[in-house]
């Protein structure tokens, strides 16, 4: 029952203590998945059937492609990197870039769904989903992530990709590489 101690006043403060680094550890991760940067307007673009956006704020910038029956959305929340989200066909392409100096791209073709998400700085990300498949790529600090019809790839600081057509997955963090 709880930290066993002498002491019943060392139980609660360790419980405590116990619960507060879970917080504050679910906070940073919720913060590096999500971004937790600057509260400042994001650059948003979205497009549906035949249409095209494309929006620039500073060193902000994100386009939308979307042809017959397709949609694609892009996001840059960082103020200075680049969200781009190409779908044809039926595709579905949604990229959003959470940090400075990154970039997300994604590419969704015949019925694909394809998501690519930066997390951390100078990061890059790529999904080019196909044929019904989804391609799913998040880069973060300073990594690379690739999904797609050449399979995964990941390299840097931090990189997971999956991609369902090929059953590829990667996961590199640091040393550990997973494929």
């Amino acid at each position: 029952m709880g930290i066993s101690s002498g002491h019943k006043g060392f139980r609660v403060i360790g419980a405590r203590t116990v619960i507060a680094t879970l917080a504050c550890g679910g906070a940073f991760g919720l913060m590096a998945l999500f971004g937790g940067g600057d509260a400042g307007a994001a650059t948003n673009c979205s497009a549906v059937d035949n249409a095209r956006t494309e929006h620039a704020n500073g060193q902000s910038h994100c386009i939308a492609n979307a042809g017959p029956g397709s949609r694609a959305t892009a996001q840059d929340t960082s103020n200075s990197g680049i969200a781009t989200a190409v779908a044809t066909t039926g595709g579905s392409a949604t990229s959003k870039n959470l940090q400075p100096g990154s970039q997300a791209l994604s590419s969704g073709i015949y019925g694909g769904n394809a998501y690519s998400i930066t997390t951390g700085p100078k990061a890059e990300s790529v999904a080019m989903a196909r044929r019904g498949g989804t391609s799913i790529a998040i880069g973060g600090w300073g990594g690379q992530a690739y999904a797609g019809p050449g399979g995964t790839y990941c390299a840097g600081g931090f990189g997971a990709a999956y991609d369902s057509n090929t059953g590829a997955y990667c996961l590199k963090t640091g040393s550990i590489n997973i494929s």
